[in-house]
Order: C-alpha cells, then sequence, then structure tokens
C-alpha cells in the first residue's frame, strides 16, 4: 500500500508522520521539527486538508514583536534560541551553550526579567532572578541554564501601578521567584506551542498571570503552587483557614470538614504540602500580620488578636522566629 510523509504545509519539510492510502484523520495536531510549527489537519488517504493553522507567528510579524521587545541588540542571536512570543510578551529559552560568548554592554526597549536555573537562592524552593527596566544600559553574561523574559514597557507599567504610586528603576535588580513560576512559564510554552482552540484569549490570561507573578515577587511576595490542593478534604482545610484564621482553630476541627479522622488528616496534609495544618494556619496567620503592619495605625496588639495569636508577647515570637523580625522592627524597616 502507498504512503507518503506528510509535509509541513509552512515551511515544505518532511514531518515526523506518514499517510497511507486507507488512512483517515481528523483534527489531528501536525508539529514539523524544522520550523517548529503546529497545525490541525485532517487526511483522507493522501489528501491533507489544514483546518486550524497555528497561533504562532511567522516572519515580519514575528520579527516586528522582537524588535519591539529586545530591540536591536546584537546580543541576542535568535538562532541560539527556543521563543515564544506575543503582543506584550515573550519567553527565550536557549538551546545551545555560548562557550566563550563575551558579555557586552546592550539595553532593551522592554523589562527584562533573567530567572537563572544554576545560582542558589538563599530561599528555598525558589530561584535567583533579576529585573533591569527599559533602555538601561547592562552587562550580564548569558548562559543556557535560564528564562529570558521580556513584558512590553507600557503593559508591564500599567500593572505595576496596581501595587506601588511610582515606578522605580531596575538596574539589575535581584529577587527571588517561587519555583513554581516554571510551571506557569511552561504552560505558556505548551499553549503557545500546541495551537489549541482560542489559545490567543489563554495566551492573554496567562500574560497577565506571569506579570503580576512577577511584580509580586519584586515586593516580596511570593506564590508557592505546592499549597495549592487539588484533593477535596486538604482544600476545603485551606479554605477554611483562610476565611477564619483569627479564630480558635484546632486540627479536629479541620479534619472534621473533610470527614477525615485528626490522625489521617494530620498525616495527609503534611505529605501533600509539607507543612503540618497549625503550621500553615501559622504561615496565613503572619501573612495577614504582615499586611496589617504596613498601616500605621493598626496597633501590634490589635494585631495580635485580630489574626488569632491569643497574646501580642505569642505574636512576637511567631513573628520573629518565621520573618526574622520582631513586629515592631518590621514595620519600621517596612516604613524607611
Amino acid at each position: 500500500m502507498k504512503t507518503e510523509w506528510i509535509l509541513c504545509p509552512f515551511c515544505g519539510s518532511k514531518t515526523r508522520n506518514k499517510v497511507r492510502e486507507d488512512t483517515i484523520l481528523e483534527n489531528y495536531p501536525l508539529y514539523c521539527p524544522k520550523c517548529k510549527q503546529e497545525s490541525m489537519i485532517k487526511a483522507k488517504g493522501l489528501e491533507i486538508t489544514i483546518i486550524k493553522e497555528p497561533v504562532t507567528l511567522v516572519g515580519s510579524e514575528t520579527n516586528s514583536l522582537i524588535k519591539n521587545l529586545i530591540g536591536n541588540s546584537m546580543e541576542f542571536n535568535l538562532s541560539l534560541f527556543d521563543y515564544y512570543i506575543r503582543d506584550s510578551l515573550g519567553i527565550f529559552i536557549p538551546i545551545l551553550e555560548r562557550i566563550g560568548n563575551r558579555a557586552i554592554n546592550h539595553k532593551h526597549p522592554a523589562y527584562e526579567i533573567i530567572i537563572n536555573f544554576d545560582v542558589h537562592s538563599f530561599m528555598p524552593k525558589h530561584y535567583h532572578a533579576e529585573i533591569t527596566s527599559p533602555n538601561i544600559l547592562h552587562n550580564n553574561a548569558q548562559n543556557m541554564y535560564c528564562y529570558y523574559i521580556f513584558i512590553d514597557k507600557d503593559y508591564f507599567e500599567k500593572r505595576f501601578l496596581m501595587y506601588s504610586k511610582e515606578i522605580p528603576v531596575f538596574e539589575c535588580k535581584q529577587f527571588e521567584m517561587c519555583s513554581d513560576i516554571l510551571k506557569v512559564l511552561n504552560m505558556f510554552v505548551f499553549e503557545y506551542s500546541k495551537c489549541m482552540m482560542n489559545a490567543e484569549l489563554t495566551l492573554e490570561a496567562q500574560t497577565e498571570i506571569i506579570t503580576h507573578w512577577l511584580i509580586r515577587s519584586l515586593f516580596g511576595e511570593t506564590m508557592d503552587m505546592r499549597a495549592i490542593s487539588s484533593d477535596y478534604s486538604l482544600a476545603r482545610a485551606q479554605h477554611y483557614i483562610e476565611q477564619h484564621y483569627m479564630d480558635n482553630i484546632t486540627v479536629e476541627k479541620l479534619a472534621n470538614l473533610g470527614y477525615m479522622s485528626k490522625t489521617s488528616f494530620n498525616r495527609w496534609f503534611k505529605k501533600e504540602l509539607g507543612i503540618t495544618p497549625i503550621e500553615y494556619l501559622i504561615e496565613v496567620r503572619i501573612k495577614m500580620a504582615k499586611l496589617m503592619l504596613k498601616r500605621k495605625e493598626n496597633q501590634i496588639t490589635e494585631i495580635a488578636m485580630r489574626c488569632g495569636f491569643g497574646s501580642s508577647a505569642h505574636f512576637s515570637s511567631c513573628f520573629q522566629k518565621h520573618v526574622g523580625l520582631t513586629p515592631s522592627e518590621y514595620r519600621e524597616k517596612y516604613n524607611d
């Protein structure tokens, strides 16, 4: 029986797929390893029909988006990167090691964020990152163990102003990001590459999530997705803690919410989230206390009671253990 290679409808190269005279395909994702495009096809025998073209952009439109984000910098040899670009955000992932490549002074019209995977972070489950504002000359040696993220200037600043009245100038400012950011970035890459229905809408939503996650990290607020459970009993307990952290909460109460025994619940919670239910409760209370301490009108004793600590002494002890500062020191540092 006759067989033929399926050719890429964009670059004409052979894909990894073949069809036979009796082949019938519907809504089949076709990937080209040469141009890295993916389309949706149907086939009847040896006749191929394109159903949906990829959401990835080719030609002059891609070049225009790249120029808007990285400018005319010669620092980026695009042949050494896999890149995934939308109007407001681009992710560049090195694919070849740059041995002997000399770092040069350069700048970009967009915000540049570098997440380094080979630089040790002082925080567990975090990556070391740095951000540079648009049009700031900088010199950072590139390596293949990082992601480069570029975010459009106006897009980033509009969202930054939701968190602060002023936009600082970042000159290779270093900060820490929860390692779960990699899941979100890879979801963007996956959605971009897979040519799924309405991908342009989900990519826009993911661009928002990535941008807000980065901005929150700059303010020291990280999101650990390990704390988001898909188990009903644990999720129910988490929701209850988030809403009732100021109350007297016991492990027995939380276990009853999920129809589990106290022992089983305690063990399962620790296995899934890495901390005990009480430790999770204290983390939530500390997080809320930090927010209240940033408002000068709140007295420390009042904050202790409103966060469920029972006494200012217990509050100060827990806060210093988790934050490394007393509540008063934290307030002074924040207001400096």
